[in-house]
């Protein structure tokens, strides 16, 4: 390109000769007489603009071509032949029975052709070019208006949680105008989590997008020979919510772009340099952490409105009337181990409903579980493995209370955490078959208290340096404890009060002490009566 602007430079401004001006530029005369040629050509067809065109034009040069002697007609003849028979070998269902390149190549060394494996692979791909070619399309960009439209879209991520791989289904909502986008993680791609991601979104944002886009995904769109129709899932929620819906095209993912880019975007920030979590709740907390992060960028080009547009989306979605109720009903009996099943998976209930039916709200993550006056009996977390039995041991109080040899080796004990049940093997097992722990528990029960209000009571009864523990010991401090300490004015402090308090705390420890077998006052009472 230099050497094509002195030539013309001398030809143009210097008046030099084309002999000299090759022997200046160190060029060959008739590589000097083409530019000039056609330099002047294009001046007289062009006077206005041809001297710049040709200037600022870089030389070409005719490309060679090079043909492949190795390539016979035998040669393509046997190449077609395999293509044409992994053709016939995907239509009846052998697909991964097909001769890759390298295979092919192989068979046409075993034949004795001499050929190499870059020649075949040009072919093939040649091949393949003619089937397929056709005219590219042309993509229209669009404008939206602020909070008119939002897309909704699947993904697949798969973690590690506690250590075990698990694959979870993760729900993508982009705004079309902001491109603001929010992410939440699921076990399954059904009409719960369907609800529940939507239910989260709308909360989040505290707003309504006019319209909800999606494609052909099952849990929203029943196919029918008439056309689309949304399903009873998708209407419940329009009707709740007040947003209108509206579906793609199949295999026409540019109808719904942003939330298809977003779908990798979010999965390559939030899980590609972290896979290991504890929980699905810690799971989802870094997944919203990111989010948010995304949605707050600013700076690029790409962002740099990006704040402004988001403040736009949420100020013209429709009004936010409240969370959805996301949840399926169903009606189950209560079997004799007193259970319910519900998806293949055991949940414990109230002793007394056996033989009973009974309500149950199925949710994503958790199952409660109503009477027939839809009164709460149970909740409990939900279980994704088949087969799977959860226990609560306070379920089943009365019927151990009658059968206390069956509390040791029980499930549900089992199924207790591991310091209510050290707690149980160390200071109750041996006690009557561990009735006065039934009777903690039903205690505890009666009285709202849960295993932590338990567990503290249990160590501040040690911090007292008691080796046994017994049901009046725990059930003393819990009462002790229930309403909190009294706060008195300074004012009320007087001497007299101050000496009954003393007195008080002096009969506290005395009365602890004669509760642990080791009351220090009783002790050293007798030992001042002997001589």
């Amino acid at each position: 390109m230099d050497k094509k602007e002195q030539i013309l430079h001398y030809h143009r401004i210097d008046g030099l000769s084309q002999r000299e001006i090759a022997r200046r530029v160190g060029v060959c005369r008739k590589t000097v007489k083409r530019y000039i040629t056609k330099y002047e050509a294009q001046v007289q067809s062009d006077p206005e603009d041809g001297a710049n065109m040709c200037l600022a034009s870089k030389p070409k040069y005719p490309s060679r071509k090079v043909e492949c002697t190795r390539m016979t007609d035998a040669v393509r003849a046997e190449i077609d032949y395999w293509l044409e028979e992994n053709a016939k070998r995907r239509l009846t269902g052998m697909r991964k029975q097909c001769l890759k390149r390298q295979d092919i190549h192989l068979a046409l060394i075993e034949k004795g052709f001499s050929i190499s494996y870059s020649s075949v692979c040009k072919y093939i791909q040649k091949r393949k070019e003619e089937k397929t070619k056709k005219p590219k399309d042309v993509f229209i960009k669009q404008y939206y208006e602020p909070g008119q439209e939002c897309e909704f879209d699947w993904g697949e991520v798969k973690l590690r949680i506690g250590g075990k791989p698990v694959t979870f289904t993760m729900a993508v909502f982009a705004l079309c105008h902001s491109e603001g986008r929010w992410a939440y993680l699921f076990r399954h791609q059904d009409n719960l989590a369907f609800m529940e991601s939507h239910r989260n979104f709308f909360h989040d944002v505290h707003g309504v997008p006019h319209t909800m886009v999606y494609d052909n995904m099952k849990v929203a769109v029943i196919l029918k020979p008439d056309g689309k129709k949304p399903t009873e899932t998708l209407l419940r929620m329009c009707a709740f919510y007040g947003f209108g819906y509206r579906f793609c095209n199949a295999r026409a993912g540019w109808e719904k772009g942003h939330v298809e880019r977003s779908v990798d975007f979010v999965r390559g920030r939030a899980f590609t340099r972290r896979v290991d979590f504890n929980s699905i709740e810690d799971a989802q907390q870094w997944l919203s952490h990111i989010c948010d992060m995304l949605n707050r960028e600013s700076g690029s080009i790409a962002t740099g409105g990006k704040q402004e547009a988001l403040r736009r989306d949420l100020d013209c979605m429709l009004r936010f009337p409240g969370d959805f109720g996301c949840f399926d009903l169903l009606q189950c009996t209560v079997d004799k181990q007193s259970t319910i099943s519900v998806k293949n998976s055991h949940y414990s209930v109230p002793d007394h409903f056996v033989g009973q039916t009974v309500i149950v709200q199925l949710y994503s993550e958790k199952i409660r579980v109503y009477d027939s006056a839809h009164k709460k009996m149970a909740e409990h977390e939900r279980s994704y493995s088949r087969g799977s039995w959860t226990f609560d041991i306070n379920h089943y109080i009365n019927t151990l209370m009658k059968k206390p040899g069956a509390l040791k080796g029980s499930v549900a004990l089992r199924q207790m955490p591991e310091k209510m049940r050290e707690l149980f093997r160390v200071h109750f097992a041996d006690k009557d078959n561990g009735k006065d722990f039934l009777h903690l528990l039903k205690y505890c029960r009666e009285n709202k208290y849960d295993y932590k209000d338990i567990l503290d009571a249990v160590r501040k009864i040690r911090m007292r340096g008691a080796r046994h523990i017994t049901f009046d010991q725990i059930k003393v401090v819990l009462e002790t404890h229930k309403d909190g300490p009294l706060e008195f004015e300074e004012s009320q402090k007087t001497d007299a009060f101050i000496e009954i308090e003393l007195g008080s705390e002096d009969v506290l420890t005395q009365l602890d002490g004669i509760m642990q077998g080791t009351a220090g006052g009783y002790k050293n009472n007798e030992r001042r009566k002997k001589p």
